[in-house]
């Protein structure tokens, strides 16, 4: 993109003069080209985030990392406008955004945040409160319209365990499809929270000063509504031990949404597993030749059978 259409867009979006100073990719941006810039824009200095949807802002790459069925170059923008904003999330603030589809533009504009991502750190007080926050975030009233939002549903949680024993070879995943049902049914029976969608620990920044801290959660492309139980099963996958998995998922438990009815432990317990079952299979699917980022690798099918032999599925 020419620095001239950059700035142009940014005076649309922003509403003032602005004069870019700097640009620069973002090493971590993976569905769509992401740029740091640095800008003055009426007299004030700010260092943005800007996110390019545009279906053709680089060919092929935004089919890199997600698959086609869940890409939508305005989700994040209408999370922002529907959701994260008016609710006031403490998300990365929103500066502007283009939301054109006639003229091929989906661009977005969000404060760049600074912090340290949250799966390198080791504090486990630190993840409690992650655990918190999304506990907060569940409690926040579901948008009434959602136009634009993922559905977690019936039907998504169906989408799944077909395309993981195709990517897998059918042999190991696909003796699941006898008693998937059960698995579409405790998930499309929790009640409906606002759901990050993606909120892994390589998604949450930890804005630190001295002893307190902020959870600064980013890259909201896959916003939607359904069961809060897949954010915490997210933040909560991976090699844990069972003491310390216990005590981030307790601390989610003890700051339960006030707006939904609290589960009893053992209930809410086994409808976690059912969200961490259908994340391994979602994963174990998700896209042929897709390679995750080191820290997020996991053998997926093996994951999703030991769970379901645990769950008795």
């Amino acid at each position: 993109m020419s620095a001239a259409a950059l700035r142009a867009g940014l005076e649309e979006a922003l509403g003032r003069d602005v004069a870019v100073l700097a640009r620069s990719p973002l090493a971590d941006a993976s569905s769509f080209p992401v740029e740091r810039l640095e800008v003055v824009a009426g007299g004030e200095r700010l260092s943005l985030v800007f996110k390019d949807f545009s279906p053709d802002s680089r060919p092929g790459r935004g089919t890199l990392a997600k698959p086609t069925l869940v890409i939508d170059p305005g989700r994040e923008i209408e999370a922002y406008r529907q959701v994260l904003g008016p609710a006031a999330v403490d998300a990365p603030r929103c500066h502007g955004s283009i939301h054109d589809p006639d003229g091929g533009r989906f661009w977005l504009f969000l404060e760049h945040v600074r912090g340290e991502l949250l799966w390198r750190i080791g504090d486990l007080e630190v993840w409690e409160a992650a655990a918190r926050w999304l506990a907060d975030l569940h409690s926040r009233a579901v948008p009434a319209d959602g136009a634009g939002l993922l559905r977690y549903d019936a039907g998504w949680f169906r989408t799944w365990l077909p395309r993981a024993a195709d990517a897998q070879g059918g042999a190991s995943l696909g003796r699941l499809s006898a008693r998937w049902e059960r698995v579409v049914d405790r998930l499309s029976e929790w009640p409906l929270s606002l759901v990050h969608g993606e909120f892994y620990p390589s998604n949450v920044l930890i804005q630190q000063a001295g002893s307190s801290f902020r959870v600064r959660p980013v890259d909201w492309e896959m916003t939607g509504i359904g069961p809060g139980l897949l954010d915490l099963a997210a933040l909560t996958g991976g090699d844990w031990t069972e003491d310390r998995r216990h005590r981030v998922v307790a601390a989610y438990f003890e700051a339960w949404p006030e707006r939904l009815p609290r589960p009893q432990w053992q209930d809410f317990a086994d409808a976690l597993d059912h969200c961490r079952l259908h994340l391994a299979v979602q994963w174990a699917g998700w896209l042929p030749g897709w390679s995750p980022p080191p820290h997020h690798a996991q053998d997926w099918p093996r994951e999703a059978l030991s769970l379901a032999g645990e769950l008795g599925i």
